[in-house]
């Protein structure tokens, strides 16, 4: 077995890496738990499935946050994907309306399964019990068994890229979308 330190490139600086990261554009969705009668949240963009059999998705956490430590703590959390018109969660959830703000004063909050904060009028959520952590640098990424959801079609995402936040433009997939193209 070949040590890989040794034939492995070195990394890119993490400003470049940063810089270039902050191109991709992914949807903002607000993680929530509920441990021990408090609530905690905070906006992630770094939510993506694993397996629809079972159904897990991973969300990846900063350990530094307070959030992190009390999803851990309950065993329990909630991803809640926004809608384009809930931007002002998205900022709130990120601390942009400082330290002392009550996040939860925005929007309507209930629950599914796990007893974590699910936002009614989110695109969608996904209800988890935490599977698996597994540290990863700065952050850990939780995998979630996912135990309720709640869907509502016919809402766009809020969108997170090039360090705004985005709308989606153009929908294609319909018959002909694609003949400009080729």
């Amino acid at each position: 077995m070949s040590d890989q330190s040794e034939t492995a490139p070195p990394s890119v600086p993490p400003a470049e890496y940063i810089e270039a990261i902050a191109q991709h554009v992914s949807s903002v969705c607000v993680v929530t738990t509920d441990c021990d009668g408090t609530r905690f949240g905070l906006t992630a963009t770094a939510v993506s499935s694993v397996s629809a059999e079972p159904p897990r998705l991973l969300a990846c956490i900063n350990r530094n946050g307070l959030t992190h430590d009390k999803i851990l703590a309950s065993g329990r959390f909630c991803v809640n994907v926004l809608t384009e018109d809930q931007d002002k969660i998205a900022m709130a959830f990120a601390g942009m309306s400082g330290p002392e703000f009550d996040r939860f004063s925005i929007g309507r909050w209930g629950t599914l399964s796990t007893g974590a904060p699910v936002l009614e009028n989110a695109v969608a959520s996904f209800d988890c019990l935490v599977g698996e952590a597994l540290d990863q640098a700065s952050h850990t990424v939780l995998f979630g068994d996912v135990v309720g959801v709640s869907c509502r079609k016919g809402q766009d995402t809020l969108l997170y890229g090039g360090r705004k936040f985005r709308q989606l433009r153009r929908i294609f997939g319909k018959s002909g979308d694609w003949d400009e193209y080729l």
